[in-house]
């Protein structure tokens, strides 16, 4: 009987504790580090998280152009998600209903793409997917380019080994090749240098860089033109390092202009 007299202590406690538990805030599910979007009939983009983390971005002054420095800290606050390839003529056309490829092949990668036509396919695959798609900034698009490495191309110092990663003018023969040939980065993304400039959602301006830390950029609010990055199948090695900058006017579109999409966490 004096056991039972301690049952009802007993079972407030375990109330209490189950009240307790109840309303802690579980920690949030971490995202899975790839995602594989279905476009329909048998049509899927792939994509590789970027974690969140920061970096060195940009060029010191004795080293690439004078619109790549000052070399600035930059911060990313959240992961998010961007394309393992280069968005592919089979892609396009899937949601789009038309190639406007000179160099024609459902692999490689769609080109003679504007700014203000690839806003049209965005909205169109956050139609389909309800996903946040977007061009990654010019801040993101280095980081992931980058990968956590700091020398002038990701994958070292010498240009003599960018043949391994890219098509550009030394071994493209001209033209695009499909997506995912060559080898990846560090982190998995494939074709960042080479085949296809890609458009950022960055305005571009000369000397748009910071002195100071800056989290989350998302680039000047005004100019007239658009930042793409990553070279072509006709260029040089020192378009390919991670800090080279270029910029076209958001209605161009020809051979050597094509996209990777970015999919933003809530």
């Amino acid at each position: 009987m004096r056991r039972l007299a301690h049952l009802p202590l007993l079972l407030v406690l375990c109330l209490l504790s189950s009240i307790f538990c109840f309303g802690q805030k579980l920690p949030p599910e971490a995202p899975p580090k790839t995602l594989s979007l279905d476009l329909g009939e048998g049509v899927v983009m792939e994509f590789v998280l970027i974690p969140a983390g920061s970096f060195l971005m940009g060029s010191d002054e004795n080293a690439g152009d004078g619109d790549e420095y000052p070399a600035h800290k930059v911060t990313f606050s959240k992961p998010f998600y961007l394309g393992k390839y280069e968005v592919t003529q089979e892609q396009w056309t899937r949601l789009m209903g038309k190639n406007p490829s000179h160099f024609k092949g459902p692999k490689l990668p769609v080109e003679t793409v504007s700014w203000n036509d690839c806003q049209k396919f965005l909205s169109l695959l956050g139609e389909k997917t309800g996903r946040r798609a977007a061009l990654p900034t010019e801040a993101q698009w280095e980081f992931a380019c980058r990968a956590g490495t700091t020398s002038s191309w990701f994958h070292g110092v010498s240009e003599r080994l960018a043949a391994d990663y890219a098509w550009y003018g030394d071994n493209s023969e001209n033209k695009t090749h499909p997506v995912g040939l060559k080898k990846p980065n560090p982190w998995g993304l494939y074709d960042m240098t080479g085949n296809v400039w890609e458009w950022c959602s960055d305005f571009y301006q000369k000397h748009a860089y910071p002195k100071g830390e800056v989290i989350d950029p998302t680039g000047p609010t005004k100019g007239d033109t658009r930042i793409t990055r990553g070279g072509a199948w006709g260029d040089n090695t020192e378009l390919l390092r991670p800090a080279a900058r270029n910029c076209v006017g958001p209605e161009v579109a020809n051979q050597g202009l094509g996209l990777r999409c970015a999919i933003l966490l809530p």
